[in-house]
């Protein structure tokens, strides 16, 4: 019989849940962009007459929600300049990082962020920065020229082993460094838990979706210790990865709904 055992923490973060209640609480509403990056979650808000939006225009007639990650200052400035009802569900965490680019910025650092630039997470947080340098990996840190004096803020879902090393290249290139861990704790914990739990296990399944930055580092960190699949919903999983195996883990991006990791846990347990 196969012993299947869910990380420790997984799953939405308080951010998300916070972002749902907020826009569960209204009736018709567009939402600028993924209110969260998972399918499953946002077909079921379009259900309700919450519809996706890629585009701000005078002619939207319903309140105008901005998703967890946060946006670009300038779309703000839009929804407000067209006299739109705005609706903020910008995780508070990822609020955080804003004012700690800022802070840095008046103690006379040069901001680099470290994160994906096409996220747009990524993209808020540079649009309240002066001329910010990007980076997300180490590769891309060789390649740029740095400051002297460097101030650093991070994508609140990137990989904690990743950004150690990255601050230490930057500290062994640069005279005046302060580094603000602004990775937040649902993603730490979540990293954490899933690293102790691929370290037991003799294959990992991880749920979110494929576009989820914060699930993308999950399937990174676990694939250092066993094989481990990413999928979006429990329909995606092949009877094959499992053969011969006993020892079964799952855990489950920060935008991935409790019922999706039930449907994938309860298949797998009766394979």
């Amino acid at each position: 019989m196969k012993h299947v055992i869910i990380a420790e923490a997984q799953g939405f973060c308080w951010g998300v849940r916070r972002a749902l209640e907020i826009v569960n609480q209204h009736r018709s509403l567009s939402i600028f962009g993924d209110l969260i990056h998972n399918k499953q979650v946002v077909a079921e808000l379009e259900k309700n007459d919450k519809n996706v939006v890629q585009e701000i225009t005078a002619n939207e007639k319903n309140p105008i929600v901005i998703t967890a990650h946060g946006t670009n200052i300038s779309n703000i400035a839009k929804i407000k300049s067209l006299d739109k009802i705005l609706i903020d569900t910008t995780c508070p965490l990822v609020s955080a990082i804003y004012r700690a680019g800022e802070a840095l910025q008046k103690e006379g650092y040069h901001i680099l962020i470290i994160g994906d630039r096409k996220h747009v997470e990524v993209k808020g947080i540079a649009s309240r920065m002066h001329q910010p340098i990007i980076v997300n990996n180490e590769e891309e840190l060789e390649k740029s020229e740095l400051p002297e004096k460097i101030g650093i803020i991070c994508q609140s879902t990137f990989s904690s082993t990743k950004y150690e090393r990255m601050i230490d290249f930057i500290k062994s290139r640069s005279k005046d460094v302060k580094a603000k861990n602004t990775i937040c704790s649902p993603t730490r914990k979540r990293q954490e838990a899933a690293e102790k739990l691929a370290k037991q296990v003799e294959v990992m399944v991880v749920i979110g979706g494929f576009h989820s930055s914060n699930t993308k580092k999950l399937v990174e960190l676990t694939q250092q210790y066993v094989d481990s699949y990413h999928i979006e919903t429990a329909d995606q999983l092949k009877p094959e990865w499992f053969k011969g195996k006993i020892e079964i883990g799952i855990t489950a991006g920060a935008s991935t709904a409790d019922w999706v990791i039930k449907d994938v846990y309860d298949i797998i347990l009766n394979l």
